[in-house]
Parts: structure tokens; sequence; C-alpha cells
């Protein structure tokens, strides 16, 4: 159960890492959520 949690863990981080590469290419937020899967509040508060 632990390595599940801990490949989900790695899966949001990198998503995480995903969404601020593009950010910092001033792709929309609402293109983001849609191709990385995580929130708003996800995204802003990372």
């Amino acid at each position: 159960m632990q390595e599940k949690k801990g490949k989900n863990c790695g899966e949001k981080k990198a998503k995480l890492e995903t969404a601020k590469k593009m950010m910092e290419e001033n792709i929309g937020i609402e293109t983001i959520i849609k191709v990385t899967g995580l929130t708003k509040e996800e995204i802003l508060n990372s």
C-alpha cells in the first residue's frame, strides 16, 4: 500500500511541475487544469 501512495505522490509532483512550466509559458489556467487534471487551487498554491 505504501508503494501506491508514493507513486501517487510522485505523479502529483510531476503534474505540479508541468503546471508550473505551463504557467511560465503563459498557458491559460483552464488549459492547464484540463491537461494536468489538477484543481485551480492546487496549481495556484504550488
